[in-house]
């Protein structure tokens, strides 16, 4: 498990692939356009934006800015930004989200990922799954979209980012796969924290993933066999592993040593691959309903902590 490093499957045009995606979506203007600001519990400002991401899908973030106190902790005013988004079949909650930006003393930006909570209306979605939305081709598939989501995001909260400070991407599951992407197709990110992040070793997720987005492809795949040369070949567009070497930051994943959404063996399989070398945080379950569930606060507390300490951009 611990070892597992598969060869990569990039396709030919893997990179070109996603240059011509990041040209399509600065052909977008993100065009914000701000709700009213709440006050969350910790005395966090909560601002709801809209923005536009790619082929103008509308995208509903909240910019949560942490309390005068946390602020004013922050070494010399050079505030670090984070830029996270929620797991599979979820949706973003700034009010929690709040909490870490509290943590870490640093403006935290969430959104929900099309087809996801308050950006559900932009797009349709496969009633059988989401990850099988437009899955026949890279240039159609919602994981497209959902990775320009991000990178989107991470660009309207640089804009409206007074900090100073480095930029943090984050994610778990589904939202830790998009972090990673999205910190390769942009580079925009100085430090990732991503838990079990996901869609990493497609040929491994077919032996080994016996529920959520994996189990939709199988059961797919079963109903649908002839089309599993079209389908892996669109997947190696996003499978993590492909990415994983061109991170460039320093980065801290977390594993689930018991996990049958996203296996620990295909986390590893991105960890092993990545440049530089990140740290690995091994916790014992995660994807269950069971009580150890509860160690996921000490990854939380580990990468707020280095972020409040400055490690991302040294700020």
């Amino acid at each position: 498990m611990r070892a597992a490093r598969p060869p990569l499957t990039r396709p030919d045009d893997f990179f070109a692939f996603w240059s011509g995606t990041r040209d399509a979506l600065a052909r977008t203007p993100a065009t914000p356009r701000f709700g009213i600001p709440v006050t969350s519990p910790e005395g966090a400002r909560v601002l709801p934006v809209r923005f536009a991401s790619l082929g103008g899908c509308d995208i509903q973030g909240f910019l949560v800015t942490p309390d005068a106190a946390a602020r004013d902790s922050a070494r010399a005013g050079r505030r670090a930004l984070v830029v996270t988004t929620h797991g599979y079949n979820s949706q973003c909650n700034p009010v929690l989200e709040a909490r870490h930006a509290a943590a870490c003393g640093a403006d935290l930006l969430c959104f929900d990922v099309r087809g996801f909570g308050l950006s559900r209306g932009g797009c349709a979605i496969d009633p059988r799954g989401y990850v099988l939305t437009g899955l026949a081709d890279p240039r159609t598939s919602i994981l497209r979209g959902a990775v320009c989501d991000f990178v989107r995001a991470a660009e309207v909260a640089r804009l409206l980012h007074a900090g100073g400070g480095g930029t943090v991407f984050h994610g778990r599951s589904f939202g830790g796969s998009l972090a990673l992407m999205a910190q390769v197709v942009s580079g925009a990110a100085d430090y990732l924290a991503v838990a079990v992040p996901t869609f990493g070793w497609a040929a491994g997720r077919r032996r080994l993933a016996r529920a959520g987005s994996g189990q939709e492809i199988n059961d797919h795949l079963a109903r649908h066999p002839s089309e599993e040369g079209a389908v892996m070949r669109t997947l190696a567009y996003f499978d993590t592993v492909n990415f994983a070497d061109r991170v460039g930051c320093r980065a801290l994943v977390g594993v689930g040593l018991h996990d049958e959404v996203v296996p620990p063996a295909t986390v590893y399989a991105i960890a092993n691959h990545m440049v530089p070398r990140p740290e690995v945080m091994e916790l014992p379950v995660s994807h269950t309903e069971d009580v150890e569930e509860r160690h996921w606060v000490q990854f939380d507390s580990r990468w707020t902590a280095a972020v409040a300490a400055g490690l991302a951009g040294g700020a």
